[in-house]
């Protein structure tokens, strides 16, 4: 006797799986992500070539404070919340341009994607090097970096989800790991080498070891499919689907709160009397901790979905940054930074993950994803100024001089939860069967 009448929910959509029923039944697009295989040689050395990207994109983001305390010693006359320009601009970018690189993958462009972006991040750091004023640091970091760590960030989110569906945020986490790796190395590394040869010959060291990850990248790495697809640049109709559009809201405020840490951390230590050695270990032992906290989280949204995962993850954020304000000492520094970044490692991996669980269209993912990184863009671009700018640089004391920048990321976060919370339900309700 058949069962016509057999239904599953999968990314928050009925299909009809019925005993009876043809496969052919099943929309295309779910069809193949159904069919699709989670695994093999080729599928696995897409995980390794993105994990090279992730490590010179988002991992010189994590990285960013080392650069931030040396131009604040460096710029005496100009303020953190002026400095933290430079970062916010490459961070901006990284997300920003994510909507014209989407555009070329789609296209089948991929090695004029993975060129280009190496070409911009290279050169830039090396003309980084050279610079000897503010808006020469502007143009060469912020922008230059910036466009090639764009290119290159939103190729390592956008391949992953082509190649694996039911470990499909299992495989994110994996390649998520390469900027916890960075934001170990890089800094332990540059503070050698500051020591050693000076800011800019450290400066091309580095340029020339993200050349060489980087170059691996662009020979492993290739495209899911050799069709050449058509798609918007941008679609205002998309904006209609009110959980898609709240999440990536809630994405632009996250990521205004989440990156403020890694900007000002190695200048809240110094602030502290912490030795200036042993606060760049404070940065390596904050991004340590991300690469252990990306694991468990991205099993988890496996099971139960992103937006489950990314709710309390979002949550416990903001709290941990509003007891910020107490920590006065490099042991319980140690601790918060530790167990923040513990918190937020799935932060960076699970949003483009679960824009495709979002959805139901393949596509139109590249639209959504370029889309939801613009808007995320805003945030990444206004956070870091803001909380630098909440920042009281005339209070004498140390944790009120910093309370303001702490308390402007936590409350980021507490609008991101309530956020990720409406689209949740929007969606699919309480029904935590619903894998979103």
């Amino acid at each position: 006797m058949q069962d016509s009448g057999k239904k599953e929910k999968v990314l928050g959509y009925s299909i009809d799986v019925s005993v009876g029923g043809s496969q052919d039944s099943i929309p295309a697009v779910q069809k193949e992500s159904i069919i699709q295989q989670d695994g093999g040689t080729r599928a696995w050395l897409q995980v390794v070539g993105c994990w090279l990207l992730f490590m010179n994109t988002w991992g010189l983001t994590n990285s960013f404070s080392i650069f931030e305390t040396y131009y604040t010693q460096k710029f005496h006359h100009i303020s953190h919340s002026n400095i933290s320009w430079i970062g916010s601009m490459q961070l901006f970018l990284t997300l920003f341009v994510g909507v014209f690189a989407g555009w070329l993958l789609d296209r089948g462009h991929l090695r004029l994607v993975l060129i280009t972006g190496i070409a911009f991040q290279v050169v830039g750091m090396m003309l980084t090097s050279l610079c000897t004023t503010y808006w020469q640091l502007l143009l060469a970091q912020g922008i230059c970096v910036g466009i090639g760590s764009g290119t290159l960030a939103f190729t390592s989110a956008a391949i992953i989800p082509f190649y694996f569906t039911e470990r499909r945020m299992l495989a994110a986490g994996v390649v998520s790991t390469g900027s916890s790796i960075a934001g170990v190395v890089y800094p332990l590394m540059m503070r050698e080498l500051f020591q050693k040869v000076g800011f800019a010959w450290a400066v091309r060291v580095l340029a020339f070891v993200m050349l060489g990850g980087l170059s691996v990248s662009l020979a492993i790495l290739r495209p899911h499919t050799d069709a050449r697809k058509e798609r918007a640049l941008l679609s205002s109709a998309l904006l209609r689907d009110a959980p898609y559009t709240i999440f990536i809201v809630s994405y632009a405020f996250m990521v205004a709160g989440v990156y403020v840490p890694y900007f000002f951390i190695q200048s809240y230590a110094l602030d502290l009397s912490i030795d200036e050695s042993m606060s760049f270990n404070v940065v390596a032992i904050m991004n340590a901790a991300t690469f252990f906290g990306r694991f468990p989280y991205n099993y988890l949204a496996d099971i139960y979905g992103g937006i489950a995962v990314l709710v309390p993850c979002c949550f416990a954020t903001s709290i941990i940054l509003f007891f910020w304000r107490f920590v006065h000492t490099l042991g319980g520094l140690v601790i918060i930074s530790a167990t923040f970044c513990f918190v937020t490692g799935g932060l960076v991996s699970l949003p483009a993950v679960t824009i495709a669980n979002l959805t139901q269209d393949k596509s139109e993912y590249g639209t959504r994803m370029g889309m939801g990184y613009t808007i995320a863009a805003v945030g990444a671009l206004l956070g870091n100024p803001i909380a630098g700018l909440a920042r009281d640089g005339d209070s004498v004391d140390v944790l009120g001089r910093w309370q303001g920048a702490w308390f402007v990321a936590g409350g980021a976060l507490l609008v991101a939860t309530a956020l990720m919370t409406w689209a949740r339900v929007l969606r699919a309700g309480v029904d935590m069967s619903v894998k979103i």
